[in-house]
């Protein structure tokens, strides 16, 4: 969003913390490497390395930025902006920019056509798009998508628009001191629409009713255990700019606890304002955030980076900087099995059908029927989902209530260790049979063809997403026996999905399954297991009876 122009300098920020456990650390600006820009939104790629937004950049984009931090404080030290990444297409008002580390790509959202779009690393646009509810179609004018964020945990997405849309009410200002009334929008790895909430934020707290403000929700940062920070931001303009300033809160917000349509409860994590003054040069229009790495001692840093409008003329800055929160670290999930008790899968499969032996045959029917079975939309819109989507998803519907890391640790942790076990299982069988994958002996794309080159160098029997499957299928089924029939057929039809996509013989699957069943044996009988059963199974019937 634009801030009237201002024409004199700003006082420095004043400050304050919300909770202890909360440090905000000074802003810096480094002229002599950053270039003046509109940046809008940050994303962290890991290491030093950020992609940054960039609203009135001249083409559509993204900046690479290398930022360093101080190990102790997480205070910025260095920011040295890299090469600007652009497929030289028209700017769409870019402003929220999240990165997918498995798909190695960025996604920006477009204030101007209300778009979140996908690109590679070297901004090239690869065709793909979140699938946005057509009710955001009623964004006002600069009140569209600033916030965007990507779960690496969760594997969700997450977007709002940044004032009330028009379907849904006024919008805030000094005089009506209303609030913004939001619909916070998750969509999962298959780029559809997930759950939707509604966000309130605060009413200007300005007094009196002249000149201007600007209210709304500017950025997100999803955290590891689910919650997201919201980033609130009051920007306050006067008649003749003296007073004005910028005030910004941070909220914390848990999804998981909260029904689909329900009101988010919010809790205040810090605040902070940097306003006008004749003798600094301190204010700062924070619109970008993002989760970045963890200090030495296990505290989050979250990266704020402020829209200067090109460092107006002369008198602003591109202010960054740093606010470090105690986000407890979840326990890590770990396999069940040791190392001497994994199976050796080699020990008891067959051999994969040898090319003209009526079993291949029978694998290239299955392959020419899976090509068929495309024609249907709904079926390989539900294949191409089961490429990409964590088992979480896969198998929530199913069981009956959302599975996740924040809202079920239990049944998540112990979903987890099972597919560690099934995949150092079956990773040791594909190294020995060494089996090409069917699109790739038939030199075709898969039904999923923009992740071909992922697979290469891989192979395909036998099926990894199908063990995986079936023994989640198999776990929740303990869990759950009154569920267990929609359990087993869903992990039926995500082992069918692999035939679909054209990425796994009928065989490999089959394959899988045998292994399955070799895995649960060897899990019921382990301890370690059995103990995290029992804990998920009290987790379960704690939220069912909810």
């Amino acid at each position: 969003m634009l801030i009237t122009a201002v024409t004199l300098l700003f006082t420095a920020a004043t400050l304050r913390v919300a909770a202890q456990a909360v440090s905000v650390n000074p802003q810096h600006h480094f002229p002599k490497t950053v270039p003046p820009g509109n940046y809008s939104g940050i994303t962290w790629l890991g290491g030093e390395r950020y992609a940054v937004a960039d609203d009135k950049s001249p083409t559509a984009g993204f900046r690479l930025m290398t930022i360093t931090l101080d190990s102790l404080s997480g205070a910025v030290t260095s920011v040295v902006a890299d090469s600007f990444m652009t497929a030289g297409q028209p700017n769409r008002d870019e402003e929220g920019i999240c990165f997918v580390p498995y798909m190695n790509t960025v996604f920006v959202s477009g204030e101007a056509d209300g778009k979140i779009v996908e690109y590679d690393l070297k901004g090239m646009p690869t065709g793909r798009r979140l699938a946005v509810p057509a009710v955001f179609a009623t964004a006002r004018k600069n009140g569209g998508f600033e916030a965007l964020t990507y779960g690496t945990v969760s594997h969700r997405f997450w977007t709002t628009s940044e004032n009330t849309l028009v379907a849904d009410g006024p919008v805030p200002t000094i005089a009506n001191k209303v609030s913004n009334r939001l619909r916070l929008q998750s969509f999962a790895d298959d780029l559809l629409p997930r759950q939707q909430y509604w966000y309130v934020t605060d009413s200007s707290e300005v007094a009196g009713t002249s000149g201007s403000s600007f209210l709304g929700v500017c950025g997100l940062a999803a955290l590891d255990d689910g919650r997201l920070v919201v980033l609130e931001r009051e920007a306050r303009n006067t008649t003749n700019y003296i007073g004005s300033f910028v005030h910004i809160k941070l909220y914390i917000v848990d999804p998981a606890r909260h029904r689909q349509g329900d009101m988010l409860q919010k809790q205040l994590l810090a605040e902070f304002r940097t306003t006008f003054s004749v003798t600094s040069r301190s204010f700062a229009n924070y619109e970008g955030i993002c989760a970045g790495p963890r200090l030495k001692d296990g505290r989050q840093v979250l990266l704020l980076v402020a829209d200067s409008q090109n460092q107006y003329k002369g008198f602003l800055h591109d202010w960054f900087r740093t606010v470090v929160i105690d986000v407890p670290t979840a326990e890590p999930a770990v396999p069940f099995l040791t190392d001497a008790e994994v199976l050796d899968a080699v020990g008891f499969l067959p051999e994969p059908p040898a090319p003209g032996s009526s079993e291949f045959q029978s694998d290239a029917y299955y392959y020419q029927w899976g090509k068929e079975q495309r024609a249907d939309s709904a079926v390989a819109r539900m294949a191409a989902a089961d490429e990409v989507w964590p088992l979480a998803d896969v198998f929530s519907e199913a069981l009956g209530m959302e599975i996740s890391a924040a809202g079920t640790p239990e049944i998540f942790r112990l979903m987890e260790g099972v597919r560690m076990d099934a995949r150092r299982l079956n990773n040791a069988a594909k190294r020995h049979y060494k089996r090409m994958r069917p699109h790739e002996y038939y030199r075709e794309p898969s039904l999923v063809n923009t992740a071909d080159g992922w697979y290469l160098g891989s192979y395909s029997y036998p099926s990894g997403h199908s063990i995986r499957g079936w023994v989640s299928a198999l776990t929740l089924s303990m869990l759950a026996p009154e569920a267990a029939e929609r359990l087993m057929a869903r992990g039926r039809q995500f082992a069918i999905n692999r035939v679909i996509c054209g990425r796994h013989w009928k065989s490999d699957t089959d394959a899988a399954l045998m292994e399955a069943s070799a895995l649960m044996t060897r899990l019921t009988a382990n301890d370690a297991f059995r103990r995290q059963l029992e804990k998920a199974k009290a987790e379960y019937a704690g939220r069912k009876n909810k």
